[in-house]
């Protein structure tokens, strides 16, 4: 906050025109010790400005009898703990423009991908023949376990069963047709 604002909101009379001169003569000190506490030349006006704008805000309650610039020195002090704290608190600035970023490596693409529904067909026709009935009737014309184990008037686990193995052949075969390409 600038001082011409905080001037404007406390009218100027003598007493307190006397108080700011004051606190005004204390700034080279102030500079002073910042420059002990932090070395960089920006962090030490912003932490002067700071202890200023503080003392200027409690200028009505300053007792010139006591030491102002033992009080302002003290403001200072404990400013740059509070920040230092904050620092402390905070979890160290990265630019992540010069950090490389793996990305993961595009996966090979899977053999099955290029088998179609003919490769299928072609691979249930060498199924034999209590594997490949059970095996379409499901597989290719969709129909349930209850229907093919009604058509073929078998048990339903034993439908399941027989796709199962028929699953485990057809595997078997499309698995060798792709080796020898």
């Amino acid at each position: 906050m600038a001082v011409a604002q905080l001037e404007s909101e406390h009218p100027a009379n003598p007493a307190r025109e006397a108080t700011r001169r004051l606190l005004v003569e204390q700034l080279p000190v102030l500079r002073i010790v910042a420059r002990g506490l932090c070395r960089d030349a920006a962090e030490v006006e912003d932490l002067v400005q700071d202890v200023f704008e503080k003392a200027l805000r409690a200028i009505d309650s300053i007792d010139l009898g006591q030491n102002p610039r033992g009080w302002m020195v003290t403001i200072l002090h404990n400013l740059h703990i509070d920040r230092c704290r904050k620092r402390a608190r905070q979890l160290p600035h990265l630019p992540c423009d010069d950090i490389p970023i793996a990305g993961p490596e595009p996966a090979a693409v899977p053999q099955w991908a290029a088998m179609s529904v003919d490769d299928v067909h072609r691979a249930a026709a060498q199924l034999p023949d209590e594997l490949r009935v059970p095996y379409v009737m499901f597989a290719l014309e969709g129909r349930s376990y209850v229907d093919v184990a009604a058509a073929l008037g078998i048990p339903k686990a034993t439908v399941g069963t027989r796709l199962l193995r028929a699953r485990v052949r057809l595997k078997e075969i499309l698995s060798a047709g792709m080796e020898e390409t």
